[in-house]
């Protein structure tokens, strides 16, 4: 999913909590050759491998994370936050702070921090940081924009530290209070969280202007029509030439239509004003072979138009900007103990995500906002398990529920009728830069299996991919999930799945054993020109599966690893 990768801090166990239980174990749907014998060398194997278990990281490395000590999870620094302490260390009055004032506080008892102009005072946070105190203070005392940037931008720093601002950064030499301070502000700590997130909106509010439109624009990316007397189909031809489009569409009115085509560098916008009315959500289907995608709209008024409408078509430069929508929850069904399946739709819009894409869903906490990276999964491999009330301008995620973490509870407990906060596609994965190759190997561990879904609905279209197999490792029989519907899926010859499990209860007749050379020179074999290998899931799992694949020759081309 991507994965599940966090902003707040861990997920206080997130996919994180497979890490040191996955090391992963292997059950094949009808598994032929899985014996006694088999069954103990995998067994013996899973002795020997034991993955640490991480969390998350603030400003450092997001894979070099430490597990924190009871008390100091994300929802207890939520609660400090909210204590009525004085986090600021200057009685929450925001100042200007000079450099060489920041670098006096560089100790771990005394710590500043400037992030994109504005100086936390991140003294109390430092056992609450999921990278590890250590990682923290390689920033402490300095502008630490660069470290923060070069890692992990997409943090919600602002929300976590809203209670600790100091103040503004001066490069210059002179430092104190404001001379101008937000409105509203308060020598009392429990009135200065507005007029902090007010100084940090004031410094980190990017400009709104357009760039200039890019000469290399995918001009050939061009929109075309078809009617019957029910409805009018609109397409786009040629965008076989330029790899992981981004659809997103909106319904102005009843007659009136926005197309945006997001490339690698520029965005594409279509304003269509039809010859007469449509109903909404079109029908959308893709065809894999030729990338092409259909929406059908049926007409309100059955009868053949004689043009289309006015169509007006603009590009500018893709800016990568983060935007945030409201989608109202359609159904939630729970696919385990454990795993829910949501359907969300947003009005009046529709985005088609990319494969292997992410969008983060975003909540308020206990007035800290926290937010969740995941990868939205296709409503079916087989048209008997379509997802409940699905519709084609839904979007579909699986989540995971756990007990402890900050986010998963609140929405895996979202009934029907309530709303969610998610982003529009992020990410950076290609899936059409592995089209070379004919065999898909899919190592998923716990809820990294999502990342899978949408790469395995592609890949059954497809008639260049002869063999997709699927190695899903989980814990238990209580962590498995969506597995009926992968047998069904399998029913498709050329897709294999095998479960594996690292700590099953005796009543599990499938395979057991752990990530390592043995097994996956079994699984998936020395290193095969004709393949690729997909790999999601903690931490620990990603970095076993990695060795074992370089020991097998398998090529760093040949891979690609999404975090979970």
């Amino acid at each position: 999913m991507k994965k599940s990768t966090e902003t707040a801090g861990s997920e206080e166990g997130g996919a994180q909590d497979d890490a040191k239980d996955i090391q992963e174990k292997t059950k094949k749907v009808g598994a032929k050759g899985s014996g006694a014998t088999r069954v103990k060398q995998l067994q013996e194997s899973n002795k020997s491998t034991n993955q640490p278990q991480s969390s998350g990281s603030a400003t450092g490395n997001p894979r070099n994370k430490t597990a924190l000590a009871p008390g100091h999870s994300l929802m207890d620094w939520i609660r400090l936050t909210n204590s009525g302490v004085d986090l600021t260390g200057v009685g929450g009055v925001p100042r200007v702070v000079s450099l060489s004032e920041l670098a006096n506080h560089n100790k771990q008892n005394d710590a500043w921090i400037a992030i994109r102009g504005i100086v936390f005072n991140v003294t109390r946070y430092m056992d609450f940081h999921p990278g590890g105190t250590s990682e923290l203070m390689r920033g402490v005392g300095k502008d630490a924009t660069k470290l923060f940037e070069n890692v992990h931008a997409w943090v919600n720093y602002q929300s976590i530290l809203q209670k600790c601002v100091v103040g503004r950064l001066s490069r210059g030499s002179i430092s104190g209070p404001s001379s101008s301070p937000p409105e509203n502000t308060s020598p009392g700590t429990t009135d200065c969280a507005s007029a902090a997130l007010d100084l940090i909106k004031s410094c980190t509010t990017g400009s709104n202007s357009q760039e200039s439109v890019s000469e290399n624009s995918p001009a050939n990316a061009k929109m075309d029509w078809r009617q019957t007397l029910d409805a009018i189909t609109l397409f786009y031809q040629t965008v076989k030439d330029y790899p992981s489009v981004y659809y997103q569409v909106r319904r102005i009115s009843d007659s009136k239509l926005v197309f945006k085509l997001f490339f690698e560098k520029d965005v594409v916008t279509h304003e269509l004003e039809l010859a007469a009315p449509i109903e909404w959500p079109p029908v959308c289907k893709r065809n894999f072979e030729t990338t092409e995608v259909d929406f059908t709209f049926t007409k309100k008024t059955k009868e053949l138009w004689k043009t289309q409408g006015s169509h007006t078509i603009w590009r500018e430069r893709n800016t990568s900007n983060r935007s945030y929508k409201e989608y109202e929850v359609v159904s939630n069904t729970p696919l385990s103990k454990l795993v829910h399946l949501l359907v969300l739709r947003a009005k009046d819009s529709l985005e088609l995500v990319p494969i292997g894409k992410h969008i983060q869903a975003r909540m308020n906490v206990m007035g800290v906002e926290i937010t969740r990276s995941y990868t939205p999964v296709p409503p079916c491999l087989h048209p008997d398990d379509m997802a409940p009330s699905y519709e084609s301008d839904c979007v579909c995620l699986m989540i995971k529920k756990y007990q402890n973490g900050a986010l998963s509870p609140s929405i895996t407990g979202l009934q029907a009728g309530q709303t969610l906060v998610l982003s529009n596609a992020l990410g950076a994965f290609v899936v059409e830069s592995f089209d070379r190759y004919s065999v898909i190997h899919m190592l998923a561990g716990g809820t990294g299996l999502t990342a899978m879904l949408g790469i395995i609905q592609r890949a059954l279209a497809k008639r260049t991919v002869k063999t997709i197999n699927l190695l899903n490792f989980n814990k238990d029989e209580d962590n498995m999930f969506y597995v009926e519907q992968l047998e069904k899926a399998s029913t498709n010859t050329k897709l294999t799945v095998m479960h594996i499990l690292s700590q099953a209860d005796s009543k599990w007749t499938g395979t057991r054993g752990v990530v390592s050379d043995n097994l996956l020179k079994q699984m998936v074999g020395q290193q095969n020109p004709e393949a690729c290998i997909f790999t999601c899931g903690p931490r620990g799992f990603i970095q076993a599966v990695t060795k074992s694949i370089q020991n097998l020759g398998w090529k760093p081309y040949q891979t690609y690893n999404f975090d979970d």
